[in-house]
């Protein structure tokens, strides 16, 4: 065993050591659940010599809930009580303080998943790992470095996803036809076994780049559009703007891979003339490279005539109506506050105070409807330095196995305004994405509606809320993370992102299922989404048949680009149903309806009958997984 003695290492704790649940009111820590992979490296570390703390910042909850949550977990005897402090780590004091208490140590490791806070460590003269797994070879003297790992033609049959598995690698992308290249964090000597196994792999950036960034793909939209040879890109925009920020590490079929540097912000790259879903962090998550879910739910059947009784219907149109989707809107938009004592919410931007507004809010709100049968949490995430919430309603299940999920995202941006202030700029973003959050609300109002009457058996279902998924499905890709981690058997996912846009004559809208690298669960996402078709007829008849994404061998536009793909890339089973954002499907498909007020400061109004047709179908297939 390489002995640790001599050395200090210190953790953070939420999205490195463990998943952090806080209750509704932000000030306790609910559930503190550490990741599987935790005390086996906590150990290793431990009987090698190395003496452990703990470096974190609790934000509103007190240290001792902290070292409470922790006892509770089995973490806290680890760590010896002198290494534990709890603060702010956004200068280089706090770490020179922890090494004083240290005392005589040879070298000091700080291990957590925020770049700016590693960059305030190394300024301290620590050494620094992004993940738990990579703390013993940075300890042993290893570079790391950001990879693209690329598997042969004609060998993807082959058990390869097992053999990357027993390497000191992070997968952060899954892509390509069946999952054949994998984009990845590792050691400069794993590349070489690699190359050395037969792998095609591509160095990207310069060794040591994963320490001090974050990676993202960033969607090239007009550059893919304008073709090949023609300049009508964005990287030479990005490369006069942010030399120092960002670097582009590779061009790809997917847009531009850039690593953006702890302290900066990709709020800073907004393409001109981009899609919905026009960025993409690549989150490091180690069982991305399984090939499925080892008991993953069969294929749902789709919904025939008659699948909901009259009751069932009843409830959903009375409860998820037009005035149902309009108050929830303007309540969240700043046209009509909940209360006097409440914040008129005129952004939901991650970086504007009113963000945390309408977090408190939702909590309020869904303890409301739930009254004592909803049990409401914040879960906990770090994305730029701050600390961000996504907000979870469940109500327990009562006789069926597994979980079924109804989610919408909370943020908003304006970014497409010419000079946006992100910290003070008005974002309503009433379509983009209170329309799905309103959706999410009726729904749940309709599902203690249809509990309350007809008592059936049932899955558990959680109602929930993304935090920052205009920066690159941020809040979902930290919650589907955590939740596969931990083994929860998720049956469904219902996204709603978008529902509100529809001016034409005729309405059309979509369901996207496409995850071209995971084939399982785009055959289980698509049956989910036929389910969901089979119900138009009997809740939302003003509604057409949707447009299905993937159709007949085309690609599904909308793939990777909604928290429904957070799920999928997990293994779970989920589907995005959204407005007409995309043209098609078929050649002789109409054109898309874009909102022509897609994240501006404009966006300010839904079509409510539309928008609360499509919450009141996908509530229906939702309560339909839930209790058939």
């Amino acid at each position: 065993m390489v002995g640790f003695t001599g050395t200090v290492v210190f953790f953070d704790i939420g999205n490195t050591l463990a998943s952090v649940t806080v209750a509704a009111g932000g000030d306790r820590i609910d559930r503190l659940l550490v990741y599987p992979y935790v005390p086996e490296v906590l150990g290793r570390l431990r009987d090698g010599g190395a003496r452990l703390g703990i470096l974190s910042n609790p934000g509103g909850i007190p240290a001792e809930d902290v070292d409470r949550a922790l006892g509770a977990a089995g973490l806290r005897d680890f760590f010896e009580s002198g290494l534990v402090a709890y603060g702010a780590k956004n200068s280089p004091r706090i770490f020179e303080q922890a090494r004083e208490r240290a005392g005589a140590a040879d070298r000091a490791l700080f291990v957590g998943e925020d770049p700016g806070e590693r960059i305030q460590a190394m300024r301290a003269g620590f050494l620094v790992a992004p993940h738990p797994l990579l703390a013993v070879p940075v300890l042993e003297g290893a570079s790391l470095r950001y990879v693209r790992i690329r598997v042969p033609g004609g060998r993807a049959g082959a058990n390869w996803q097992a053999r990357l598995g027993d390497l000191p690698l992070l997968p952060v992308h899954v892509t390509g036809q069946d999952g054949t290249t994998v984009y990845a964090i590792t050691t400069t000597a794993t590349v070489a076994w690699l190359d050395d196994l037969g792998f095609w792999v591509d160095r990207l950036g310069a060794e040591g780049e994963p320490l001090s960034t974050d990676l993202y793909l960033l969607r090239d939209d007009p550059q893919a559009a304008s073709g090949f040879l023609t300049a009508d890109g964005n990287s030479t925009a990005l490369l006069e703007s942010a030399p120092e920020t960002a670097g582009v590490l590779a061009s790809t079929e997917e847009g531009l891979l850039v690593a953006v540097a702890g302290g900066a912000s990709v709020e800073d790259h907004h393409f001109r003339d981009t899609r919905h879903g026009h960025n993409l962090k690549l989150v490091p998550a180690p069982l991305l490279g399984e090939p499925d879910l080892r008991e993953a739910p069969a294929p749902l059947a789709e919904a025939a005539p008659g699948t909901l009784t009259p009751g069932e219907r009843e409830i959903l149109a009375t409860t998820i109506s037009a005035q149902h989707l309009s108050s929830h809107v303007e309540r969240y938009t700043g046209t009509r506050p909940g209360d006097a004592a409440e914040v008129v919410i005129s952004s939901r931007h991650i970086h504007h105070q009113d963000n945390t507004a309408a977090v408190t809010a939702l909590v309020n709100d869904l303890q409301r409807t739930g009254q004592d049968r909803f049990v409401v949490h914040r879960h906990r995430f770090t994305h730029e330095g701050r600390s961000l919430d996504n907000v979870e309603a469940e109500l327990p299940g009562s006789g069926l196995d597994g979980v079924v999920l109804v989610t919408a995202h909370l943020d908003s941006t304006g970014a497409r305004q010419p000079g946006y202030r992100p910290a003070t700029d008005p974002a309503p973003g009433a379509d983009d994405d209170a329309s799905g959050t309103a959706g999410v609300l009726a729904a749940a109002e309709a599902f203690l509606a249809l509990d309350a009457a007809l008592q059936l058996p049932r899955r558990s279902v959680r109602f929930v809320l993304f935090n920052a998924e205009e920066h690159g499905l941020v809040g979902s890709k930290d919650y589907a993370r955590d939740q596969r981690l931990l083994g929860v058997p998720i049956v469904a996912v219902f996204q709603m992102d978008m529902i509100g846009y529809d001016v034409r004559p005729e309405p059309a809208f979509e369901l996207h299922a496409g995850i071209t690298p995971r084939p399982t669960v785009q055959t289980r996402s698509l049956a989910l989404a036929r389910m969901i078709a089979g119900l138009v007829s009997e809740v939302s008849p003003d509604l057409p048949a949707p447009q299905i994404y993937p159709h007949e061998g085309e690609w599904d536009p909308a793939e990777a680009r909604s928290d429904h793909y957070s799920f999928q890339e997990q293994g779970y089973t989920a589907c995005l149903a959204s407005e007409d954002l995309f043209a098609g499907p078929g050649p002789g498909a109409p054109p898309e309806e874009m909102n022509p007020h897609y994240h501006l400061p404009t966006d300010t109004a839904i079509n409510p009958d539309y928008a609360a047709d499509i919450a009141r179908l996908i509530a229906a297939a939702a309560w339909v997984t839930t209790t058939r």
